[in-house]
């Protein structure tokens, strides 16, 4: 069992996660933290940043944190109030493995997106970015 198990949670795609989590509470310990995380694209980047009015990006994390609290409530045997839910702003691989370290995750969950070899090779996939570089184990659940 693990006492605190961090779950980079994809909003984008429905249904891809879900399993993704159960199987992180079928491993975490009684009164083990639970951590969904969610990343949001570069708002900050300088150039993308200049498109959007002033507040934009505080919007769209507040926005997107509501979406993660919703999830878990329609989707998860648990209450938001159980779990932390973290959105962050920039590269996914970088964040997951940045906040694992951060919050002294012992395990992290993640999907693996479907992807033809010809999409990992040339895209990359951040479940295979962030098993190759992570310091702490990584449970990846085939979506």
């Amino acid at each position: 069992m693990y006492k605190t198990i961090l779950v980079p949670v994809d909003l984008a795609e429905e249904g891809f996660c879900d399993e993704v989590v159960r199987h992180a509470l079928e491993v975490l310990a009684p009164k083990g933290k639970l951590i969904l995380l969610t990343v949001v694209a570069g708002y900050q980047m300088p150039l993308v940043g200049s498109y959007f009015p002033p507040g934009t990006f505080d919007k769209a994390i507040k926005e997107v944190h509501q979406q993660l609290k919703a999830f878990v409530e329609q989707k998860l045997p648990i209450d938001p109030e159980d779990c932390t839910l973290e959105v962050k702003e920039g590269k996914p691989a970088d964040l997951i493995l940045s906040e694992a370290k951060r919050l002294k995750a012992d395990l992290i969950v993640m999907a693996s997106h479907k992807r033809s070899r010809l999409e990992r090779s040339v895209l990359g996939s951040v479940a295979t970015k962030v098993v190759g570089r992570s310091t702490t184990p990584v449970l990846v659940i085939k979506g």
